[in-house]
């Protein structure tokens, strides 16, 4: 077959049609569902989904609907949207959204979701529940309406495929320590880059120090003092150097996961309602941290090491790792400074997300 894997293929075509504002059906054993990224409609293309169907829906995820109901428990929700002026009113997320017409949600609108988060847009799927006497007769009218058909099968293995290969290494000289080897890694679904910088030359057979960092443009590159990810790169860097050697896994997970510009959002979110870093991202529909260090424990597997000491306050980097074949013998704290602008978020972490400034 000309085309290698055309399941992973199949998914990837889809992310893309989802980012350029087009719809894709995806469909279970049960269920076909129309829907498309609620924040890239226009209100033409919405009047188009309404000669479909008067029954037009957005997808809440549970974060979402346990925000807006006071951090009451509850799960995931559709709502009835009846014209784009409430979608609108929706994707701006007022924090003074007063929801009416929740409808319970289907097991399929998580893919949705999934797909969506795999886009780095917001979490909403405007989504419309589509009837075929048969797949023969969905596939037909797909292909006259130019709309990829997506299995929720293919979705869910695409999401748990973690699995990461090489792409190139080579030598760069750091103002910290000089040279160190850079090594790139794609991972299988999707596509997405991250990077292993190796200072020194790490025992595979001992336990070198590892740090997991995940990427902040805002602060890695820009320097902001809006939180301390700067501050933790590079003193992870100086403590490498100090002991000779060591690795920093640098993951692109920008903003806990949510991608750049959602980030940008929750800043916008914390500025605008006075909110903390997890509030943000619950308004916005995302959960406290939406990343995963698995691909982290795979990076190191393939460097061949299996057991090291972790730079972290991140218990859950611990425990990812320990359930995906990596042993951690020891945990060490990075201890930072704080300022005006960051303590409120430093506060949040410690406070809300877990992370915790002690050796374990």
């Amino acid at each position: 077959m000309f085309i290698g894997n055309q399941s992973k293929n199949k998914v990837e075509r889809a992310i893309s049609e989802i980012k350029r504002g087009l719809p894709i059906v995806i469909y279970d054993e049960s269920n076909y569902l129309l829907f498309a990224a609620a924040e890239t409609l226009e209100r033409d293309s919405f009047d188009q989904y309404k000669l479909i169907s008067d029954n037009i829906y957005v997808t809440l995820t549970s974060s979402k609907v346990t925000y807006i109901s006071r951090n009451e428990e509850h799960s995931s929700k559709r709502l009835l949207i009846n014209n784009f002026d409430e979608l609108s009113h929706l994707i701006n997320c007022s924090k003074e959204d007063h929801i009416k017409e929740l409808q319970c949600s289907k097991k399929i609108d998580e893919c949705a979701t999934v797909l969506l988060k795999f886009s780095e847009l917001l979490p909403y799927a405007l989504v419309v529940d589509m009837t075929f006497r048969s797949r023969h007769e969905m596939r037909d009218w797909c292909e006259k309406n130019d709309i990829i058909a997506l299995d929720t099968l293919l979705v869910n293995n695409f999401q748990q495929n973690q699995n990461v290969y090489e792409v190139c290494k080579t030598p760069l000289f750091l103002k910290q320590t000089q040279k160190v080897n850079i090594i790139s890694y794609r991972t299988e679904s999707g596509g997405r880059e991250h990077h292993a910088i190796i200072i020194g030359n790490p025992d595979r057979d001992g336990e070198p120090l590892v740090r997991i960092h995940s990427s902040c443009y805002t602060g890695d590159l820009l320097d902001s003092l809006s939180c301390d990810c700067r501050s933790q790169l590079h003193q992870a860097i100086q403590i490498m150097t100090d002991s000779g050697n060591g690795i920093i896994l640098y993951l692109m997970q920008d903003g806990r996961g949510i991608g750049l510009t959602n980030k940008l959002r929750a800043y916008d979110m914390q500025r605008k309602y006075n909110l903390d870093t997890v509030d943000a991202n619950r308004i916005l529909g995302f959960e406290d941290d939406e990343r995963s260090f698995i691909v982290a424990a795979e990076m190191l597997k393939k460097l061949g090491i299996k057991k090291i000491q972790l730079l972290t306050n991140n218990g859950r980097k611990l425990s990812e790792l320990k359930n995906n074949g990596i042993e951690v013998t020891k945990c060490l704290p990075l201890i930072m400074e704080r300022n005006k602008y960051n303590d409120s978020y430093m506060e949040t972490k410690f406070g809300r997300l877990g992370h915790g400034l002690r050796v374990f």
